[in-house]
């Protein structure tokens, strides 16, 4: 989940709501890329974060019984590997595409994984590394190209998150997006509010909207993931919308 402070509570943004902006995103980039590869791409960068249902998991809570932002530790030395696996397994019922993409993604989010600390994880990321290998030969593609198809999911990934994070910096002030699948960094930054521009220009369209959806949860903790379950499910979804103008 994405957490950040509200004034009435916690804003809570789920991995799905942030996949699915970063295949709007993808949907406007100006890439070459024909409709066989095209769509199982869009799918992979809609779903690269699924797996799990998020307000159902305990570890989303911390000690204290708040929402746990993705990037705050849980003190767990071993990663669960569910959510790992689930998200292997749905991208593998897709495409081989799909499959390669998803585990060029874990590859990315475990590159600083130090080998022996944790033995599950040692095997399922060898294994992943197997499995790459062996896509690429079913497939044809070359390393390049390969890389080249994963910067455009990992691009439309970062910018997504910077959008639903709230990062991007207020009066005009540039950040760095990420590299692009051609190898330029873009930056963005604000026009004015909710519109938002990027230099080089990466997109087909010189205007488009997309957005996002999130809820706004007004108690501050829980004494179970069930509680807090229950709470966002009855919760009204909000939608921020933001404009891109060249």
């Amino acid at each position: 989940m994405i957490v950040t402070s509200h004034n009435q509570g916690w804003k809570i943004t789920t991995q799905r709501s942030h996949g699915l902006l970063a295949a709007m995103l993808a949907f406007q980039f100006e890439i070459d890329l024909p409709n066989e590869i095209m769509v199982p791409t869009l799918i992979a960068i809609a779903e690269h974060d699924d797996g799990v249902a998020e307000t159902k998991e305990g570890k989303n809570l911390t000690v204290a019984g708040a929402p746990r932002h993705f990037l705050v530790d849980d003190g767990n030395a071993k990663s669960d590997l569910k959510q790992y696996q689930n998200v292997m397994e749905i991208a593998t019922s897709k495409s081989q595409i799909n499959a390669l993409l998803t585990s060029m993604h874990l590859k990315f989010i475990f590159s600083d994984h130090v080998d022996g600390e944790d033995k599950e994880m040692d095997n399922f990321l060898k294994d992943q590394e197997k499995n790459r290998k062996q896509l690429l030969k079913n497939l044809n593609f070359d390393n390049q190209f390969s890389e080249h198809l994963y910067r455009f999911v990992e691009w439309c990934d970062a910018f997504s998150l910077l959008i639903c994070m709230d990062k991007i910096q207020p009066e005009g002030r540039k950040m760095e997006i990420s590299e692009s699948p051609d190898g330029v960094i873009n930056q963005v930054f604000y026009k004015e509010d909710n519109v938002i521009t990027v230099t080089p220009w990466p997109f087909k369209q010189d205007r488009f909207t997309v957005f996002y959806e999130y809820k706004i949860i007004e108690q501050l903790k829980f004494t179970s993931v069930e509680e807090f379950d229950k709470i966002c499910s009855t919760t009204v979804p909000q939608r921020q919308e933001f404009v891109l103008v060249k």
